[in-house]
Order: C-alpha cells, then structure tokens, then sequence
C-alpha cells in the first residue's frame, strides 16, 4: 500500500538531502533544487529544467507539490496593489494581497479559510471559519505571489484568519520564510497580526523566527472592545497588553497597534487619550484606519474630522503615528470580499483590520 507523499514545501532542507543522498544524487543537487523551489518559485517538477528529467521523476514519484489555483485576480487602477483569489486542493478558496509602495513590496498572506473570531466589523468572520491552513498552503501563497508579481520586501500575515489559533503551520512557516536556504528573508520583514490571543503572543516570543507583531486594538476600553472583538471576552485587554509588553522586551521589536476608526463608534477625544497612554506604555507605534465599507455590519467609515482630530490628539501625546490613505476599492480590496464574489459568481467579504489587506491603503509615517 502506498503512503501518502509529503508535500515537497513540507520537507525540511536537511530531509531533502537526505532523500537526495538516498537517491545517489550529488550534494549540490540540493542547492539547484532549493533554487527552483524559493528563488524560482517553479510551480513544477516538469518545469525544473536544471534538474536531470530522470530526477524530476523521482521527485514526482516521491513528494506532492502544492500549486494553489488562482480562480481571481483584481488589479488596482495605479496598478500598485492587486488581489488574488486561490483555490486550494479541497475547494476551500482563500486570499492573498500584493501591495506596491515605492520600490518596496509587500505580500499580505492568510493563516485560516475564514475566521473564527466573529468581530463585528469584518466581512471574514461574518462569512464563518473553514480550517486551518498547512504550511504548505501559506508557502504556497508566497510562491504564487513572487510567480505573478516579483520578489517582496515584506511579508505580512494579515489575509483572513488569526495566524495565532494556527501556530502548528505558522511557525514552521516564519522558519522557512526566514530559513537562509529558503526564502531567506530577514525577521524584521515578517509581520505577524493578531486579535489578541495571549497565549499565542507568549509562544510567538519563544520562536526563533521573532517576527515583528501587531495588535489589533480598535479600542481602548473593555466593554466596547468585547462588543467590537468577542475575543476579547476570553482574553481581556489588560492580559493582552502585558503579554505585548513582554513581546517587546523579549524580541526588541517595536509592537505596532492597528486602530480601525468606525465613524461615530470609537473616535472621541475620550478614546484617542485612553489610546495614546497604551501606546506610550508600550512605545509602540499607532497605525490608523479607516474603515473600509463591509455589507449589512452596520459600521460607517468616518468623517475627515473625525480621523483628524483622533490623529492629532495621539500625536500630541507623543505617539508615532501612519495612516493608510484608500486606494483600493476598486478591487475589493478588504479582507475577504474576493472571495465571496468569486463564490457568488461561479455557482465577490473580511475586512482585515491590517494595514495591506484592506484597501490597499499606503502607509505614510509621520516622524
């Protein structure tokens, strides 16, 4: 009876070798096969034309090889971010976002298909949780991007899903990604969002990757924050926030607190100073958002005056503060909304408090 092949993504370089020696291969028969893999991002063993067609066979015979489908794709009208639509083995469709700022990118990848948490604010939670995603699958959507759009400067799990309810991919993810014989991308580069799961900050400091983190605070209180993110019923702020002080000192990263403004709901002169002291205590940086339009939530983006003034009480507190200026509701770009298109369409939803995958918004830092 045959087993079940290993995806070839899931293969540790050392056990590469390892199946290489046994093959009596060459030892530099695994660089050329790393390259192909994460430099060339190949989407095949047929296509990996440096290896001799004998061991393309093998390999064939031996590993799977994940290559998610793209079923969708939309490109902004300053062609400087692009969404994609990825249908996975099961029929699960997940999405992925490439963002351009300058001559840095950035791709923004999901963790989960769906998301459990439910905040009142976001198309990915109303649409409900499928699964975790494999290693495979979140390499697969960094490969798919560099295939279609080039090499990031940074990587950022921020699509739909909690990366911390999946640390059994996650972190063997962040090791690959930052692996010298693979991706090869420095940990300051990565970026891991999340809602607030204590634990999962705790063990994310323990990793060997220690990539930087940001919170999803949206408010500074309690009561409201639990309406807004029921997680934070199970975790409340105050646990939340020491584990992000012990983060900090731990990594020497700087936390980032991702702030969605909902009009007239978490922008009084009240909550902007309840928000800078968080910020102050932990030295982290605030970045602002304006909420990007979800269907039937029952939120509004707000007012220019409103963003204004919330920004200029931080900021007179001390805090840094960035701020995503819209560019990207031409392609649906909020968490989530591809995909329920696609959905919709072939039988077009999360907004992502994060700052790539919702409208494609850039970053502008105010020193």
């Amino acid at each position: 009876m045959r087993h079940p092949q290993q995806d070839i993504l899931e293969a540790s370089p050392e056990a590469l070798a390892r199946w290489l020696e046994s093959q009596g291969e060459p030892a530099y028969r695994l660089s050329q096969l790393l390259k192909c893999l994460y430099m060339e991002h190949l989407a095949s063993f047929s296509s990996m034309t440096t290896l001799p067609l004998a061991l393309r066979a093998r390999l064939g015979e031996a590993f799977s090889f994940l290559s998610p489908r793209e079923v969708a794709r939309l490109v902004s009208d300053d062609r400087k971010s692009a969404k994609f639509a990825f249908e996975l083995e099961d029929g699960e469709e997940i999405e992925s976002v490439w963002m351009r700022d300058g001559d840095h990118a950035t791709f923004c990848i999901s963790s989960q298909a769906g998301c459990v948490l439910k905040c009142g604010f976001c198309a990915t939670g109303g649409a409900g949780f499928s699964r975790n995603l494999a290693l495979k699958e979140m390499l697969g959507q960094v490969r798919a991007l560099a295939r279609a759009k080039g090499w990031p400067a940074n990587i950022v799990f921020m699509g739909m899903g909690e990366p911390l309810l999946n640390l059994d991919a996650v972190l063997p993810a962040l090791e690959a990604l930052t692996d010298p014989q693979r991706f090869a991308l420095g940990s300051r580069r990565i970026t891991v969002s999340t809602a607030g799961v204590t634990p999962g900050i705790r063990e994310l400091a323990g990793s060997v990757a220690r990539p930087n983190l940001a919170l999803s605070l949206n408010s500074p209180f309690d009561g409201q924050r639990s309406q807004l993110m029921p997680i934070n019923k199970r975790y409340p702020l105050s646990g939340v926030l020491e584990a992000c002080a012990d983060y900090a000192e731990r990594t020497g990263r700087r936390i980032l607190l991702e702030y969605v403004l909902l009009g007239g709901v978490n922008t009084s002169a009240e909550t902007a100073r309840a928000v800078a002291q968080i910020a102050c205590g932990l030295h982290a940086m605030v970045n602002l958002i304006e909420f990007n339009p979800v269907p039937d939530c029952g939120f509004h983006p707000p007012v220019r005056k409103e963003v204004s003034q919330f920004r200029a009480a931080l900021e007179n507190e001390g805090v840094k503060v960035s701020q995503r200026f819209r560019r990207g509701r031409d392609i649906s770009a909020a968490c989530g909304q591809l995909r329920g298109k696609h959905r919709h369409a072939a039988r077009v939803a999360v907004h992502c408090p994060s700052p790539p995958a919702q409208d494609r918004e850039q970053v502008q830092e105010h020193e």
